[in-house]
């Protein structure tokens, strides 16, 4: 089969990031080391594994992140040792063909999604486990590493791949494929929300209104419908759909800080060297950029004492201001993916939270998926995922023949 994946080759990857300086494409050149190439089909490797055939799988900015090499060395991720190959594609939807014994509440036919993409306690069937993979906090397992997992398992632009039982939920045969690749998103932004609650009375910012930003919107505002939530937009197509999703108003990137004063009731000042601060901000804002300048925008831009939930991943970050923490008391959290909830009351997955918000149809997913692309044309779905302003994208779809 050809699937897309990223070979962990430390003298490629040099090659490609210094080549990257002065030739822009050159992590999708002959050269690199992300291939769409023949690799053997994966086997169910033990008991408790599901073999999938995909249909459908999202394309996620950490995945053009992770394509062009975004990627510091200096990182913390980047401490823990790499798989040695990455199968790219986590946003998937697609139906079980074979399980093993252990995996008997997985039929063939049945349609499923990823839950779990990287390595923990699940996976490895470690006992006891970590103890967040203990709570259900996978993606902050504290046994990282790839070792005892078969490595050739595909990935959501392969047509086919290999989970543990674990890493997979069912879903409804009713729901479109389109519509099942926006849940992973979906739950990340339930994490976000869920993380600090924006409370009544309270104006919330979301910064980005990109897949993940507008995911956040609709899921806010389903959980909180009488809190006023703006967002900010670089792009007019971006904006009308924040305001379809149920934005109270939009905040264009130029002339922000005077914007989010006004909005706030909060006063403007600017000093030497083009240095700005809101004081009295926002109460809470997402960050679901998580750049350098949208976490420095968004820790001045939240009022004494409120608080900044960082969404965005940033592989490859420069320089960092924290200054508002001490000098407002601004409370940073971050979040990394999904994991365990508590949801009006109960104990749950962001992907059941996301799900059952999706059932009760307070979520509009209509006009998320814009672009749809074979996966062999993954190159052209990136081209456009990359030229916003004009193709309108929002989220791009690419498709198992």
């Amino acid at each position: 089969m050809r699937a897309l994946y990223f070979d962990a080759d430390p003298k490629r990857i040099a090659l490609i990031k210094a080549l990257s300086t002065v030739w822009k494409k050159a992590a999708l050149s002959r050269l690199s080391p992300l291939k769409y190439a023949e690799v053997e089909e994966p086997e169910i490797p033990g008991p408790n594994w599901v073999k999938v055939k995909n249909k459908m799988c999202g394309l996620c900015g950490s995945d053009v992140h992770f394509l062009f090499m975004e990627i510091d060395p200096r990182v913390a991720p980047a401490a823990v040792p790499p798989l040695p190959r990455k199968f790219l594609g986590h946003e998937m939807v697609g139906e079980v063909v074979d399980a093993g014994e252990g995996a008997a509440e997985f039929r063939r036919g049945d349609r499923v999604i990823q839950r779990i993409d990287w390595p923990s306690c699940f996976q490895k069937e470690s006992a006891p486990m970590c103890r967040q993979c203990a709570r259900g906090n996978y993606p902050l397992c504290e046994n990282p590493g790839w070792e005892g997992l078969p490595l050739n398992v595909g990935g959501g632009f392969s047509p086919y791949m290999v989970l543990h039982k674990t890493q997979l939920i069912k879903i409804d045969d009713a729901m479109p494929d389109e519509h099942a690749i926006l849940i992973e998103p979906t739950a990340c932004a339930v994490r976000a929300t869920l993380k600090r609650p924006p409370g009544e009375g309270e104006k919330a910012l979301v910064i980005g209104t990109g897949a993940i930003g507008l995911s956040l919107i609709g899921v806010a505002r389903a959980m909180h419908p009488d809190v006023e939530i703006h967002a900010t937009y670089r792009y007019p197509h971006q904006a009308e759909m924040a305001m379809a999703l149920g934005a109270s108003g939009v905040v264009e990137e130029k002339d922000a800080y005077r914007r989010v004063a006004e909005i706030t009731g909060g006063r403007h000042f600017s000093g030497l060297f083009n240095n700005e601060m809101v004081i009295g901000g926002f109460d809470v804002i997402y960050d679901t950029v998580g750049s350098d300048r949208s976490l420095k925008d968004a820790l001045r831009w939240a009022r004494s004492e409120g608080s900044v939930v960082v969404v965005g991943i940033n592989f490859a970050p420069k320089k960092l201001d924290y200054s508002p923490v001490w000098f407002q008391e601004v409370k940073l959290f971050g979040i990394n993916c999904h994991g365990r909830e508590v949801f009006r009351g109960e104990e749950m997955n962001s992907f059941e939270v996301a799900l059952t918000l999706y059932r009760e149809e307070a979520l509009d997913f209509s006009n998320f998926v814009t672009h749809r692309f074979p996966v062999q044309d993954y190159l052209k779905a990136i081209e456009t995922f990359l030229d916003k302003g004009k193709t309108r994208v929002v989220k791009i779809a690419l498709v198992h023949a």
